[in-house]
């Protein structure tokens, strides 16, 4: 069936330097932001914006995150960043992202789950309720294959304990969900498991997190080449999120 072109958004970036780690290519956190800068302006677009949405009342807000890397960009390059909806079950929005380099190669590829926040219950909105699209007219999603469930680490797990800080929050007052991505490549660099090249990430979000709020980071290999990570709340222990991890250099 035919895919409508409005439906798929592209937009180009150049990788600058405060995008690079150590080794001079793009972070997975930068890919991340990438893919939700091209979240935001195709939602806008769409008619389901930030902007649009703010004017009802709702915010959106990322449940779920996971990207891919193939290959690490280097300083320099031009990317093209290309998203589209794939599809709304309840409360979450499913969007997916794919990251070309200049010869149009996969570099990356993402998946995003989102709900709307109503600001004044600070509860999630049913996705019929303002987001609406012709599903059958959109691209596949990005990956042939449902990611496997995540698995929590051991309570005995190796940990750390951080504090968020006003740095760490955005516009809605809780921690922005690219840090969690930060937290967890630095908690891996500090126990020697190689952090700072990650090569797929995959976090669901469970619960804000507020500045000065404690958090506890542990983290279990899971023998498979990944890292389960947990974050939970100091003050209360319930779980902040869940992600698993591939450190090291994409193959």
């Amino acid at each position: 069936m035919k895919t409508f072109d409005g439906y798929l958004f592209e937009h180009d970036k150049t990788v600058q330097l405060h995008h690079t780690g150590p080794a001079g290519e793009c972070t997975i956190t930068a890919l991340c932001r990438f893919a939700q800068e091209s979240a935001g302006r195709h939602a806008e677009r769409l008619g389901f914006g930030i902007t649009t949405l703010g004017r009802q009342g709702i915010a959106w807000v990322l449940r779920e995150q996971a990207m891919q890397v193939l290959r690490f960009p280097a300083l320099g390059e031009t990317l093209r960043i290309q998203t589209w909806p794939t599809h709304a079950e309840r409360l979450l929005c499913h969007r997916d992202y794919r990251i070309l380099d200049g010869e149009e190669r996969v570099v990356a590829l993402g998946t995003s789950a989102w709900f709307g926040l109503d600001l004044e219950s600070r509860r999630p909105r049913k996705a019929e309720s303002f987001f609406s699209l012709p599903w059958d007219l959109l691209p596949a999603p990005a990956f042939g294959e449902p990611l496997p469930e995540l698995e929590a680490p051991a309570e005995t797990a190796p940990s750390e304990s951080r504090i968020v800080r006003i740095s760490d929050i955005d516009a809605l007052g809780h921690m922005n969900n690219l840090r969690y991505v930060d937290w967890i490549a630095d908690h891996l660099e500090l126990f020697g498991i190689g952090g700072r090249c990650v090569r797929f990430v995959r976090i669901r979000h469970a619960r804000e997190v507020m500045a000065g709020d404690g958090v506890a980071i542990r983290h279990e290999v899971d023998g498979q080449g990944g890292v389960r990570v947990a974050m939970s709340g100091e003050e209360h222990g319930r779980e902040v999120c869940l992600a698993r991890v591939v450190p090291g250099a994409p193959v």
